[in-house]
């Protein structure tokens, strides 16, 4: 009796301690960021200070889950990986802090270079590229890092892409009242980009970098950088374009 006991425990033991952290990963609660990677978050995410209590445990929560749910490919000599594949995940929670469905299934894959890379498919370098086939972005380290050392410049490649990605997910996501949402709002920039009136006053103003009139996807993404980093001035330079923009990401970066 005593040696089935004692026999039994150690068995008992041995499952617990082996499928121990694959129950955790799978079922258990994930771990929360730490204190470091709180202030890397704080000292990069502007809109992360004006944020309430419960918004912020909303946003954090959301960076981890998005972290964990997403492969991350780290190609060539990249340091601080954990802390790029960090500011990834808060940027695209960023984008949909606002939104009820915001785990972007358009993404599975997320890989990083040092610098520019060659592209196979386009046969040219790249900084940043979204493949919605394989659902993959690329990135070039060395220029993500440059969007968050200017906060307000309007350039940031990590926004830019993840905003391509956006896109693509709404127009092929389940019909929800989210998607429909972000889908008519695509379509009002279409509207917008193509009129001879709001053409002449972009290029009078100059508010949005020359790469945004490529096309109206490209358009979307480079609007979105002015969203985030200098959304005061947007207002009050394209008040119909902002309000757009905000019923589509359902949150405003200058009031969250």
């Amino acid at each position: 009796m005593v040696l089935s006991i004692l026999i039994l425990f150690i068995v008992s033991a041995y499952i617990f301690y082996t499928f121990y952290d694959a129950y955790r990963f799978f079922f258990g609660k994930l771990d929360p960021l730490t204190i470091s990677e709180k202030k890397i978050i704080l000292n990069n995410f502007p809109v992360y200070r004006k944020l309430s209590s419960l918004q912020k445990q909303k946003f954090e929560y959301r960076i981890i889950r998005f972290r964990k749910d997403k492969q991350f490919v780290f190609n060539g000599l990249i340091p601080r990986q954990e802390e790029m594949a960090l500011l990834l995940s808060a940027t695209a929670t960023m984008l949909t802090l606002g939104m009820k469905n915001y785990k972007i299934p358009a993404i599975h894959r997320i890989i990083i270079y040092p610098d520019a890379y060659y592209s196979k498919i386009n046969r040219q370098n790249h900084i940043g590229e979204y493949n919605p086939g394989l659902k993959t972005i690329v990135f070039s380290a060395k220029h993500l890092k440059q969007g968050f050392e200017y906060p307000n410049d309007n350039k940031n490649l990590g926004i830019h892409e993840f905003a391509h990605a956006l896109s693509f997910n709404a127009l092929f996501a389940k019909r929800s009242l989210e998607s429909i949402k972000f889908k008519k709002g695509l379509h009002a920039i279409k509207v917008l980009f193509n009129s001879a009136v709001f053409k002449k006053e972009l290029s009078e103003k100059e508010y949005f970098r020359s790469y945004g009139t490529t096309n109206v996807h490209e358009f979307f993404a480079v609007a979105a950088e002015n969203y985030v980093e200098t959304p005061a001035v947007f207002y009050c330079e394209f008040p119909e374009l902002y309000t757009i923009i905000n019923n589509m990401l359902n949150f405003d970066f200058d009031k969250p």
